[in-house]
């Protein structure tokens, strides 16, 4: 099994059902929408990779039925439905997703927001069929009525809705939320060393073999590439890669991004094709690599360099690709000399 792993929202490297080769365990499986990887060392560990793997796929299906706006009777859907200023009962998953949600807003001007549930519908990559013939920019401005971050109260265990047909879309943050929750269960079983992806959000421990670090290759933000844009090294850390090459529709000649931009409800236009977000969290690394998607390459970095994030920004100009990285980010680089090289 090579140990390099291919990351992005196009490609990444998977492997068919569940099998050990000595004390190494390889499975994956289908989850959120997407697939999932689990790569891990089960020396001394009394579970088999088969017994782990139902685990994880038990795990996984409880953080889709709490986080998942595909899912009838999820309770995201329901709190979605619910129009009264009634507190609500959430569970842990859908509470702690949501509180992150909103420290990451703060810290991020606003850039995240997941309350867009009726504009991301409006722009057809919701739950509903797409429908963009008969849209026009006043249908857009209700949509965006009925959003927005100040439009819920979250207290220690319930949700208040201050706009009752808000609707919230968690998927900023739930693939991130799923590998920790991966992560966690990998621990209680007694698993010191493992890689964990869900649709490009990956986590990790330990090392894959003896003391060399697990490495992230992020590909070239190109649909279908398999070049290499940064190899980073990651060890015991969250890695989360967002952009806006892959989940697009084409309409009237122009390329629209399911990212939204919350301060106009459009598609993102700026010059930021892929931001990569490092950090102890992958739910919160999930949701900065979505806000700095929004934001512009310099408001990104100086965010960034004041939190003290690891985060590579790479943007598409007429010369071509240029990197931006923050300075928490070097030390995971293969090749410290980008920094010298000012790419």
């Amino acid at each position: 099994m090579n140990k390099l792993k291919l990351v992005c929202l196009a490609f990444c490297l998977c492997l068919p059902q569940a099998w050990a080769m000595g004390e190494k365990a390889y499975f994956s499986g289908k989850t959120m929408g997407t697939t999932y990887l689990v790569q891990a060392d089960l020396t001394n560990v009394e579970l088999t990779a088969k017994q782990l793997q139902k685990r994880v796929e038990t795990e996984l299906a409880e953080v889709n039925q709490s986080l998942s706006v595909f899912i009838e009777d999820s309770e995201i859907t329901q709190v979605n439905r619910f129009t009264s200023k009634v507190p609500i009962m959430l569970s842990k998953q859908l509470h702690d997703v949501l509180e992150i949600a909103q420290q990451v807003s703060l810290q991020t001007d606003g850039a995240l927001d997941i309350t867009l549930g009726p504009v991301i519908e409006f722009w057809g990559f919701g739950v509903k069929p797409r429908d963009l013939q008969q849209k026009d920019r006043g249908q857009l401005e209700v949509a965006r009525s009925k959003t927005g971050m100040d439009g819920f109260v979250l207290s220690a265990n319930t949700l208040e809705k201050l706009i009752p047909s808000l609707m919230i879309n968690p998927s900023a943050v739930a693939k991130g939320y799923g590998v920790d929750r991966v992560a966690q269960l990998l621990d209680q079983a007694g698993v010191n060393h493992y890689l964990i992806e869900i649709g490009g959000e990956i986590v990790t421990k330990g090392h894959p073999e003896l003391d060399r670090p697990w490495r992230v290759a992020i590909t070239r933000p190109e649909r279908l590439s398999l070049q290499y844009q940064q190899i980073i090294s990651v060890n015991n850390m969250a890695l989360a890669t967002s952009g806006s090459y892959v989940n697009y529709i084409e309409s009237q000649g122009r390329t629209l991004s399911h990212i939204i931009d919350p301060s106009t409800g459009m598609p993102i236009r700026n010059s930021v094709v892929s931001t990569t977000v490092l950090h102890r969290q992958c739910a919160v690394a999930d949701a900065f690599a979505t806000a700095f998607m929004v934001l512009n390459s310099n408001r990104s970095i100086e965010i960034a360099n004041q939190l003290g994030l690891a985060v590579m920004l790479i943007e598409q100009n007429e010369q071509g690709f240029k990197t931006h990285f923050s300075d928490a980010i070097y030390p995971y680089l293969l090749n410290h000399s980008d920094r010298l090289n000012g790419v």
